[in-house]
């Protein structure tokens, strides 16, 4: 890699996010960090997207593509890209200047590093922020490799906004499964990169994170019935990819706390004392008075449900 000014791209994925698709690549072309390039993938809008894309000019470089899913806009730009570091960027959120520095900066000083992510601020539709930053964990760095496979999977990954990845990791892992990973692609190599190379973490908010009626995140509705079948989904898949690659790795959702505590929210499990176990050995939270918390108002609100 260059380690003086590597070629970063920034990859804006969309559909049908008109109202925020300008505001997203004016903060990607904005940045402090000058050795950029800008794609933005286009999966078959019906709105005012590709009218928005054409006014930038020679400014980015489109990708224009049938509707075919999430995963299959990001397999699009990664192929068109060249940048050595390849920062994601949904098309309804918004970097702060200094985003693409910072994570150039942490990923040369780094040693085999596969992902730099950093904590990201939620801001509703109009842009005012919401809440605190997160994700709540304090920031991981290192190979973490081993806790991930120890804990089902799971390592509290941010947003696509927050995530970087390096070429050399990517590469190893894409193209992402276009059918599984229609409406979540960012989960693929997030479930990877801890086998692959270094975790590099960043306490910094570089990101702001938009709510809205149109995203995922803002409707509850059967949420964690699709949370569920996607993390089985998302297990399958990781444990054939280790096994393809020759990584010495298996998961299993046994191990997972939030499939764990989504299955005892559908009643499809009552294992308190297993829950217990998985809240008590949290890796991702060294705070003991807060794994203890978790635990004591999980066997509360499991009275309350029975003295009803």
């Amino acid at each position: 890699m260059n380690t003086t000014q590597p070629l970063v791209s920034v990859l804006i994925t969309n559909y049908n996010y008109a109202s925020y698709l300008g505001e997203a690549i004016d903060s990607a072309l904005n940045q402090t960090y000058p050795n950029l390039e800008v794609i933005v993938v286009d999966d078959g809008s019906t709105d005012r997207s590709r009218e928005i894309i054409a006014s930038y000019q020679d400014r980015i470089i489109p990708v224009l593509q049938e509707n075919h899913g999430q995963a299959a806009a990001v397999n699009a730009g990664f192929a068109t890209s060249k940048g050595e570091i390849i920062c994601f960027l949904d098309a309804d959120d918004v970097w702060l200047p200094t985003k693409v520095e910072e994570v150039v900066k942490a990923i040369v000083s780094a040693s085999n590093a596969a992902v730099v992510y950093h904590k990201i601020q939620n801001i509703d539709k109009e842009g005012s922020l919401m809440g605190l930053p997160w994700p709540p964990h304090p920031v991981i760095r290192g190979d973490i490799s081993h806790k991930v496979a120890q804990t089902g999977g799971w390592w509290p990954w941010p947003p696509s906004t927050a995530l970087s990845f390096t070429r050399t990791f990517l590469t190893q892992v894409l193209d992402i499964p276009e059918q599984e990973y229609r409406f979540f692609a960012d989960a693929y190599p997030a479930d990877l990169a801890p086998f692959f190379g270094n975790i590099v973490g960043l306490n910094q908010v570089l990101s702001y994170f938009r709510l809205h009626g149109a995203n995922n995140w803002s409707n509850s509705a059967r949420r964690d019935e699709r949370n569920l079948t996607e993390l089985e989904v998302r297990t399958k898949i990781l444990n054939s990819v280790l096994l393809h690659k020759g990584i010495n790795a298996t998961v299993c959702l046994e191990h997972h706390l939030p499939y764990q505590e989504i299955s005892y929210r559908l009643g499809k499990r009552q294992d308190l004392v297993l829950l217990s176990q998985l809240m008590l050995q949290n890796p991702w939270e060294p705070r003991l008075h807060s794994r203890l918390k978790a635990i004591a108002m999980l066997w509360m609100n499991h009275s309350m449900l029975l003295s009803r």
